[in-house]
């Protein structure tokens, strides 16, 4: 088989390699010793405290605060059973950082660096790429809450779910191959970051599998308000197809504009692109016939095929009742599982600090997330292998979450055929 790359990319980075950074504290501490003199940041006193980078206050407060919300609720039940290695609780620093403005999580970063032992979740592929420098001077891991296959080779980073690239490559064949859409002309829209840039990836991977190009490529920017002139574009290119690479504010604006312009065209969009708000807005009933998402994620509506997501729902009304148990909160609470898993790693280990925690990581093989996302098998980085399976999901605004199924576990030979490199 073939085997086909993501495009290579240079990354932007507004950190001043002369930053003065904290040096990573290493060692091989027992348990009872790290407890005890805490030679390591974030473990003391029986607690283990990560961090996370998340916008709380602008418009991506939409999905991260579920996000949050959910890995919160994923520790406070680990603390009710005893925390990790049956000893350890794990305490939660949240800073808010502008989606925007990634350089406001350096800041941030280095606001938190001291008192934690890693990262539950830095949102924004920009925010990963730029905090990255960082990590790797303190020697400290993070989960990035954000799906780009250039993490699958990054040592500091616990990625999880499958990447973008994945995600798009998917879709696209799926409507190719089993909806009528062969010989059709595939676009893209795309939010002009790194993430966008990671859908595009994922559009132009496909595309070559197929044997064809992307007919029209439009751009747009976080928080624009006005996407007449990026739908006007597609429309007149006859797309029968596009890969949306957005976020909730802006689809809502998107799915819009295109129901009021007469697009019909299939839109096939990443797994951070629709919130479930979203369909009690006007946009829904043009979202439910057009918009499909592609995901390896499980709904809050898989209740009846997933017992997890039961006991997610269950815990999300124990732990944060204000808080609605929507497909964000359940990203949330498997990007925690994740964390869990390492720490635990390294508990047994006896070593839960920076190094051993990295150590712990390159021990694990494939992690059981019970469905509730696909299964990555970690180990040494370079044998990393993600989900290469996603849900193709339409929208449904009646159940939990939005969403309904359209095809379970589909992986296109283009998917399975990536081959995953670090980049920098």
């Amino acid at each position: 088989m073939r085997s086909i790359q993501p495009v290579r990319r240079a990354r932007r980075t507004v950190v001043a390699l002369s930053l003065a950074l904290g040096a990573a504290c290493g060692g091989g501490e027992k348990q009872g010793e790290a407890a005890a003199s805490a030679p390591t940041p974030g473990v003391a006193n029986d607690t283990i405290t990560v961090g996370t980078l998340v916008p709380l206050s602008d418009a991506v407060a939409l999905i991260g605060k579920p996000i949050l919300a959910g890995e919160e609720a994923y520790f406070a039940e680990l603390n009710a059973k005893g925390g990790v290695g049956g000893k350890y609780k794990v305490k939660v620093i949240s800073e808010d950082v502008t989606y925007a403005n990634p350089s406001t999580s350096v800041q941030k970063y280095n606001k938190i660096k001291d008192q934690i032992a890693a990262f539950a979740m830095i949102l924004g592929t920009d925010h990963v790429n730029v905090t990255l420098p960082l990590m790797a001077e303190d020697n400290i891991l993070a989960i990035p809450t954000t799906f780009d296959a250039e993490w699958v080779r990054e040592p500091h980073l616990i990625p999880t779910m499958s990447p973008y690239q994945v995600q798009v490559a998917n879709g696209i064949d799926y409507w190719w191959n089993k909806a009528g859409g062969q010989g059709k002309p595939i676009c893209t829209m795309s939010m002009a970051t790194g993430y966008g840039q990671a859908g595009d990836e994922g559009a132009a991977i496909a595309t070559k599998a197929l044997g064809t190009t992307v007919a029209s490529a439009a751009k747009f920017r976080p928080g624009d308000q006005d996407f007449v002139a990026q739908v006007t574009q597609l429309k007149n290119a006859n797309c029968a197809a596009v890969a949306l690479t957005s976020l909730p504010t802006e689809t809502a604006k998107i799915m819009g504009t295109a129901a009021q312009l007469g697009f019909t065209a299939r839109w096939i969009s990443t797994s951070p692109t629709w919130h479930q708000g979203l369909g009690k807005s006007p946009i829904a009933a043009y979202a439910k016939e057009h918009l499909w998402t592609s995901t390896d994620m499980a709904t809050p509506a898989d209740t009846a095929t997933n017992p997890a997501v039961q006991e997610i729902l269950n815990a999300q009304r124990k732990y944060t009742p204000e808080q609605v148990g929507d497909f964000y909160f359940v990203a949330g609470w498997a990007f925690a599982k994740t964390l869990h898993t390492v720490l635990e790693a390294a508990a047994t280990s006896g070593d839960l600090s920076r190094a051993g925690i990295a150590k712990a990581l390159t021990s694990l093989g494939d992690v059981d997330m019970q469905g509730l996302v696909g299964n990555y098998r970690y180990g040494a980085v370079e044998t990393r292998e993600p989900p290469r399976a996603t849900n193709i999901y339409a929208i449904d605004p009646s159940l939990l979450g939005g969403f309904t199924i359209v095809a379970r576990g589909y992986a296109s030979e283009a998917a399975k055929a990536i081959v995953f490199t670090k980049k920098r």
